[in-house]
């Protein structure tokens, strides 16, 4: 696989208030490969959300290197460059709605670079909003704002976009209207997707996964791989998909159960045989 993002050797210091540093990234190398959808999933603090605005040059390094498309994201003439192959998602959809009508808030920023009219539409279109583009977004559910969020860095036509917990803020409904969008995206347009999540759930649908601890990456592998690694989820404070923990609990208990179990068919059709 091509790699589009090349990490290495990252770090990223800040001080806090109490003016203590703060070692926010200790040497994280990571290779992002273009088509991908990769989750990041770690424990509050654990340097994930650090890692995320790193990806399009809202931070820069203290050492090592983010290379995006080839370029290096602490060279300043690179910087709008990089926001156009790397787009944002952020929590609160709220924060990232501009104008008081759908069409014209996803319009707002590809506009201002002379993005097409027709491609706008088929931002809307992708995710599923066209229906609502004469719409006031503050009428819209929070799902529906996000992903109008979503349309309008989709209408900049990035190779990847980078979600911060994107469905903190939403109902369940409106979590799995996030992810299935974000799935057919990176499905069916092959846009690279980074996905950060509290939610174990929604990291099963990925590709891959890396889970961070303190600034580093501790674990990473397909979701099989790393959602069977129960105790060593829980030691990062984290939890495992409840079909994944129950196939362990059974484990424990004698039960014999196939490797690799972590969604509810997987458990329900190995029960039953």
């Amino acid at each position: 696989m091509q790699s589009l993002i090349e990490i290495k050797n990252l770090k990223h210091s800040y001080i806090d208030t109490d003016g203590n540093e703060i070692h926010a990234l200790n040497g994280v190398s990571l290779d992002i490969y273009k088509g991908e959808f990769l989750a990041v999933i770690g424990a509050n603090g654990s340097g994930k959300s650090t890692l995320a605005r790193h990806l399009n040059a809202l931070l820069l390094p203290t050492e090592g290197k983010c290379i995006v498309a080839g370029m290096d994201t602490a060279d300043n003439k690179n910087l709008w460059n990089i926001r156009q192959h790397v787009g944002m998602v952020f929590q609160n959809p709220d924060n990232q709605i501009v104008a008081a009508i759908v069409e014209e808030d996803v319009a707002f920023g590809p506009e201002n670079i002379g993005v097409p009219p027709a491609e706008i539409r088929n931002a809307l279109a992708a995710v599923g909003m066209t229906e609502y583009a004469k719409h006031a977004p503050h009428l819209l559910s929070g799902g529906q704002k996000q992903r109008v969020a979503i349309a309008g860095v989709l209408a900049l036509e990035p190779d990847c976009i980078v979600l911060d917990e994107p469905t903190a803020m939403l109902d369940p409904r409106g979590r799995i209207e996030i992810v299935n969008t974000v799935k057919k995206l990176n499905r069916e347009k092959n846009i690279t997707v980074v996905y950060i999540t509290h939610y174990m759930e929604e990291a099963m649908q990925a590709d891959r996964i890396i889970a961070m601890e303190h600034g580093v990456i501790k674990m990473q592998g397909k979701p099989e791989e790393i959602f069977t690694k129960v105790k060593e989820l829980h030691a990062l404070g984290l939890e495992t998909p409840l079909a994944a923990q129950a196939a362990f609990d059974l484990r424990q208990k004698g039960i014999k159960l196939a490797d690799g179990i972590i969604s509810n068919e997987e458990l329900t059709e190995e029960l039953c045989r």
